[in-house]
């Protein structure tokens, strides 16, 4: 959604926490707490979470806002990291909640990986229906804000005096708005994001014009955007870029490069969505992006776009040692197979058509539990331990 940052005054009054188990947890302060957006909350984490692999939970902070003078409905703001163990890239700046998959542990012990701030002036819907057109859909709204955290994020920046630079943007720039984590907005170098975006020209942003200089200010502004992607996005978007947001000839943080365009329609981080519109599965070309700077991605769900149908079958217990046992609410015989996969999407077992599996052949570690119909496919996640 739309993020501009101006004057505000920030209230915490209670915490609450949410977690959707092994991969999101969720802090919440303010008040008052709307009926169903902890569900909401799960709801959307739940679904990232069946396209990424996350071993290392992501740890989101949410602050809740109320008032027509707030001038947004959200904004995030990412923790990261540089040049830590088993980085791809060095010299520029991962998101924490993706760097911590990356390193195989938390770099950022004790800190959140985001912060995102929610206006409960705007009119959400919190339920998993279609909401009317005079309400926002949460679990749409908090996807797109969990996106930028997840890596839909860029430190390019202009100021005033029309000076570009990538990875020097001042507090006072934020200003009232902290973080709960060091700033990382002055690290001095592009985030993994900001290297892939390129110009009309097929010159990439960064690297275009020196830092701190009115060429690169006006690089940044002006002419259409791009995410270049060779490896996994443009071929989920047929071959081609994916336009960002910005070029108009203005810049506005948390706003310009960091949104696909307007006109990419049905994904997650453009605008093309809004009051009464659900848009809750990311695009192909949206995980496409996700996978070139670095991410995971769940082999039964990546850029294939599979349909992923929820509240059709739960695992109990999850993680578990020896047996599971599977709960469906879809009619036993219309299940194709059972399969289960490892993190490689390679199959390592086929499951009876019954509640009760026996998995303690398998080694420690985390699979995915595919079942089959004429339909569709139905995923979760699995640890076996």
């Amino acid at each position: 959604m739309k993020k501009l940052l101006l004057p505000l005054f920030i209230f915490i009054s209670f915490g609450i926490i949410a977690q959707t188990p092994s991969t999101f947890t969720f802090n919440i302060n303010g008040s008052p707490l709307p009926t169903g957006l902890v569900a909401a909350l799960d709801n959307a984490a739940q679904r990232w979470n069946n396209y990424l692999i996350i071993t290392v939970p992501i740890k989101v902070n949410i602050t809740l806002v109320n008032g027509s003078y707030y001038p947004f409905s959200g904004l995030t703001l990412a923790n990261g990291r540089t040049n830590f163990v088993n980085a791809p890239v060095t010299d520029h700046i991962y998101p924490t909640a993706l760097a911590n998959q990356l390193a195989g542990t938390a770099l950022n012990s004790g800190e959140y990986d985001m912060d995102i701030y929610v206006n409960l002036y705007t009119s959400f819907y919190y339920g998993t229906g279609k909401p009317t057109n005079s309400k926002m859909d949460f679990i749409t709204f908090i996807m797109h804000e969990i996106g930028h955290g997840l890596g839909f994020y860029s430190d390019g920046y202009v100021n005033s005096s029309n000076i570009g630079s990538f990875g020097n943007i001042p507090p006072s720039a934020l200003s009232p708005l902290t973080t709960s984590f060091p700033w990382h907005g002055q690290d001095s170098v592009p985030t993994i994001y900001d290297k892939f975006i390129i110009k009309q020209s097929q010159n990439h942003l960064v690297g275009i014009a020196p830092e701190h200089t009115t060429m690169l200010g006006d690089s940044i502004k002006h002419t259409t955007n791009y995410f270049d992607g060779p490896t996994y996005a443009n071929a989920s978007n047929g071959g081609l870029p994916v336009k960002l947001s910005g070029g108009t000839g203005a810049f506005t943080l948390g706003v310009d490069l960091l949104h696909l365009h307007s006109s990419v329609c049905n994904s997650i981080m453009s605008y093309c969505w809004g009051m009464g519109d659900t848009v809750r599965k990311p695009a192909s070309f949206e995980i496409g992006i996700l996978k070139e700077i670095g991410w995971n991605i769940n082999p039964a769900s990546s850029v294939n776009d599979i349909a992923l149908v929820e509240n059709t079958f739960t695992i109990y217990p999850n993680p578990s040692h020896d047996n599971i046992f599977l709960s469906s609410s879809f009619p036993k015989e219309k299940i194709k197979s059972i399969e289960i996969k490892n993190i490689l999407g390679e199959r390592v077992a086929v499951l009876a058509n019954n509640a009760n599996s026996d998995v303690s052949m398998l080694s420690k570690g985390i699979y995915f539990i595919t079942i089959l119909t004429d339909e569709f496919q139905a995923v979760q996640k699995f640890i076996k331990e």
